[in-house]
């Protein structure tokens, strides 16, 4: 984990190369759901959801419920950290699950819509574009931004008010359909195929039951990517 800690800390917090290996074994097990009916279409489930269970590298599902029918399931890395801007100083920590803390510090300035950060024992330098800003009172980084990652896909990072840094790197999406009836909800690239499984939202979040696995979802704060 702290290889990885290193290579997020050194690109602004980007995500490493052993998530990216990583995701290549889970984005094979991703079911490929297709267009479908949404029937009830409940409010409380339509939106972007973000799995809670990760795995070591990092890696996630975001799926995305539409009051169409249609829905997207992501493979993605999805990393929390903290940050403190002091000055042109921007700090950022990672605390892994062992409890174990990574504090990397960068200079960032900003160009309108535009974030550079400088790292000075490396000398790398990246740049990010502003995607969605902050309140009109937030300070100048509060916002999504995003930056090309160095596998290809495009990165997204959100910097909240209350110092937090959602980084998310959607690897593979996966597009199809989606329809709910009391508590079930069904996925599936067609009725003789479909998966059925009960769902419940409690305290905002999404429960959904399969046999003996529970899977715990989150909304999602990052909504940008497409």
């Amino acid at each position: 984990m702290k290889k990885t800690v290193a290579v997020i800390g050194t690109t602004g917090v980007a995500a490493c190369r052993v998530v990216l290996v990583a995701a290549a074994v889970l984005a094979s097990a991703v079911a490929l759901v297709c267009r479908g009916e949404a029937g009830d279409a409940p409010a409380p489930l339509l939106g972007r959801w973000e799995s809670v269970a990760r795995s070591a590298g990092g890696l996630g599902q975001v799926i995305e419920l539409r009051a169409d029918g249609t829905m997207t399931q992501w493979v993605a890395a999805l990393v929390e950290l903290t940050y403190r801007l002091q000055g042109a100083q921007l700090i950022t920590t990672f605390r892994a699950p062992s409890g174990v803390s990574e504090v990397q510090s960068t200079t960032v300035r900003f160009e309108g819509d535009i974030m550079i950060q400088h790292e000075a024992r490396s000398g790398d330098e990246i740049t990010l574009t502003r995607k969605r800003a902050g309140g009109a009172q937030d300070p100048r980084i509060v916002g999504v931004w995003t930056m090309p990652h160095e596998t290809g896909p495009v990165a997204y990072f959100l910097y909240t008010v209350d110092g937090r840094v959602v980084f998310r790197l959607p690897i593979r999406a996966d597009r199809g359909g989606w329809s709910a009836s009391g508590d079930l909800l069904t996925l599936g690239p067609s009725p003789g195929a479909a998966t059925t499984v009960r769902y419940e939202i409690l305290d905002g979040q999404l429960v959904l039951h399969d046999e003996q696995i529970r899977r715990v979802y989150k909304r999602a704060e990052i909504v940008e990517y497409p």
